[in-house]
């Protein structure tokens, strides 16, 4: 009688011990169901800043190509000859040629 009543609480013991073990395994399970959940938002949500700099990134790249045409075309030689023309500069027809400095008055 003594070793039904120690076999029967081996056995709830064990049965207990299964349950807690089945608990804790659901957990471990359940957290890392979540965990797996938040990782791939955490991805979806980086990958979206990624194509939105990209894009942005494009777009400063073909400012930069169009700033530096203009800045190219702006400082051509004939761009520079109509614009000081349009000034009142012109191309000199005389051109005169200085001599040697010559003193002009003796100090004392």
């Amino acid at each position: 009688m003594k070793n039904l009543i120690r076999k029967n609480k081996n056995i709830k013991n064990n049965s207990t011990s299964l349950g807690i073990k089945k608990y804790i395994l659901i957990g471990v399970c359940g957290i890392l169901a979540i965990s797996s959940i938040f990782m791939t938002l955490e991805t979806a949500t980086s990958s979206v800043e990624v194509a939105s700099l990209m894009t942005k990134e494009n777009d400063l790249s073909s400012q930069k190509r169009d700033l530096e045409d203009t800045l190219v075309k702006s400082l051509s030689v004939n761009s520079l000859q109509q614009e000081s023309s349009g000034l009142g500069f012109e191309k000199p027809t005389v051109l005169v040629y200085a001599d040697e400095s010559q003193p002009v008055a003796k100090l004392p």
